[in-house]
């Protein structure tokens, strides 16, 4: 594609979804008819680029989603609406990135990396890189999604030393399902709030303490993190020196976290609005005033129209996935496929409500691994499943939806993460699934146990 095509159907992917932003707090038919028929654009341009496991997927999903609008015989203005089922997920994808844009601008993760590499040389004794690493990706991760294990394995291989290559990289993929259970700059998080009507504040919590359990599983099998062929990592590759001098300190990293977290805690309690909508807005307007405040803006301007001329190639095939599944979502809802699905499940599970979330989970990993997106996944599982059948709660629902997302994609070869690490460690995506396998059925098991009991406690 040249680089003209690429700025004018990147700037068509920020005026789709800023027509969105629009009409969430301005209700328009025209708003949302017009970002609807953007998004159909979009889909069809990129489905050409996308590689075939996308297409495999997509084609199917709008097959079946326009017989379901046919049969169900529905008006030309509700089928184009469908295409913008699933405009919210875009948003995050394209706008919460520009704080990763912003913050490698600012120098502060250089910063890390330059104190980091420091407290190696000032240290007398044998470090912890393992623990240094899983900390690194569980607390960037919540912001800078996939992006950070590339970012953390980055400053862990320029800073530290005597750690096992592959056996680190497999630490960097388990830290990073960690952030998928409640940050809210997640597409699973955000996709959940929005299927089951909850607040943020209502799973947050929780969905932190699964975390947490998660963690400390990760913990204990970590003794069985061992590859046969892993290698050595002694001493750190030789890089330029940067000086301390002229960086930003580190307090302005932390400083920026702790603003953005505080931001959208408060936004989401003010506003009238979900927590997707929020972080997709701080996703624009916070590096923005950063960058005026700090005098960036030029440097940050010029790079914001750099990623404009990058978002559509980067995030192809999201485009791809996430409006085709959003106008399959759209078509179920005009059938009653939910409540059969639901009687299944209450049929199979016999009432019991843990036996109904191993069920939930299992189905969801299965379907991962024959290479379907988790979006598609929880959008056709979310949308059949009722609440007031299960007599559970909707944060319940939503929880073990996250919960299952989170272990799809740390045993799926096909999942974003592991595909991430597999280019890290020069290892096959089907090998790191099978070497997760153990660790994420223990996991299945025992965060439905603490879902069901948080049940249980709510019900006293």
């Amino acid at each position: 594609m040249s680089m003209k095509w690429n700025t004018i159907i990147g700037l068509v992917c920020f005026l789709t979804v800023t027509l969105y932003l629009l009409s969430v707090f301005y209700s328009s038919l025209l708003l949302s008819v017009t970002y609807s028929l953007l998004a159909a654009v979009l889909l069809f341009a990129a489905l050409p680029f996308v590689r075939k496991s996308s297409i495999i997927i997509t084609i199917p999903l709008l097959t079946i989603g326009m017989v379901v609008f046919f049969i169900a015989d529905t008006d030309a203005t509700s089928f184009l609406l469908a295409f913008g089922y699933n405009i919210n997920l875009l948003s995050l994808f394209l706008l919460v990135p520009l704080i990763g844009v912003f913050i490698s601008l600012a120098g502060l993760l250089t910063t890390l990396k330059v104190r980091i590499e420091r407290m190696e040389q000032e240290k007398n004794s044998n470090s912890h890189p393992y623990r240094l690493g899983f900390l690194l990706t569980a607390t960037m991760g919540a912001v800078l999604n996939l992006g950070s294990m590339v970012l953390v394995h980055r400053i862990i291989e320029g800073s530290l030393s005597n750690f096992f290559k592959k056996k680190m990289v497999m630490i960097l993929l388990r830290a990073f399902g960690f952030c998928m259970f409640w940050s809210p700059y997640f597409v699973n998080v955000g996709l959940v709030l929005v299927l089951f009507d909850v607040s943020w504040g209502s799973i947050g919590l929780y969905g932190l303490i699964i975390g947490m359990i998660y963690a400390l599983i990760s913990i204990i099998f970590f003794p069985r993190l061992k590859f046969e062929d892993d290698e050595n990592h002694v001493q750190p590759k030789a890089s330029r020196k940067e000086q301390e001098k002229g960086l930003p300190s580190l307090r302005r990293l932390v400083l920026f976290g702790a603003g953005l977290f505080i931001c959208s805690f408060l936004l989401e309690f003010i506003l009238p609005v979900n927590m997707l909508t929020v972080v997709s807005l701080l996703g624009f307007f916070y590096p923005l005033l950063w960058a005026v405040f700090s005098n960036q803006f030029k440097d940050y301007i010029r790079e914001l129209f750099s990623y404009v001329n990058q978002c559509f190639v980067r995030l192809k095939n999201e485009i791809v996935i996430f409006i085709s599944a959003g106008f399959f979502g759209a078509a179920l809802s005009l059938t009653d496929i939910g409540a059969h699905v639901s009687q299944m499940i209450l049929t199979v599970s016999q009432g019991y409500i843990y036996v109904m979330a191993l069920i939930v989970i299992s189905f969801a990993i299965l379907l991962s691994i024959f290479g379907i997106h988790p979006v598609v996944i929880v959008i056709g599982i979310g949308s059949a499943l009722s609440p007031q059948l299960f007599s559970v709660s909707s944060e319940f629902m939503a929880i073990l939806l996250l919960i299952a997302w989170t272990l799809a994609t740390q045993v799926s070869p096909f999942s974003g993460s592991v595909l991430m690490a597999s280019g890290l460690m020069n290892y096959s995506s089907i090998d790191i699934a099978k070497k997760n396998s153990q660790f994420v059925f223990v996991c299945m098991f025992v965060l439905a146990l603490f879902l069901y009991l948080f049940h249980w406690l709510q019900l006293l």
